[in-house]
């Protein structure tokens, strides 16, 4: 999975490429707490090119967030797709998960 980075003021954007699921898992989890480990615990997960979300992508957002929180900082999502916005309600993680429209509005939440 291609993962691309972007550092603005107050936040860390990753816009991750492809599906989240069982077969990109382990390395999406090992990139996000590295970021995490390495100080940037104050993320924007851009998932506008990411069309589908397992069970395994739903623990590696979990987990990123707990993480997150635990340093002091969090995630937020934007930009989700209709499909992956559907799991997310049903899932009901858009109540403990802050969700905005776009990566700007996301970012901006930050200030």
């Amino acid at each position: 999975m291609r993962i691309e980075l972007t550092r603005t003021p107050g936040a860390t954007v990753v816009a991750p490429e492809g599906d989240l699921d069982l077969a990109v898992a382990d390395d999406v989890r090992s990139r996000l707490t590295g970021l995490i480990e390495a100080g940037e615990v104050r993320l924007v997960l851009d998932l506008a090119a990411v069309p589908y979300v397992d069970s395994s992508g739903l623990g590696v957002l979990v987990a990123t967030m707990k993480r997150a929180r635990a340093a002091g900082g969090d995630i937020k999502l934007c930009a989700l797709q209709p499909d992956v916005r559907s799991l997310l309600e049903m899932t009901r993680l858009v109540k403990i998960i802050d969700v905005h429209p776009s990566r700007a509005e996301a970012v901006a939440s930050w200030q």
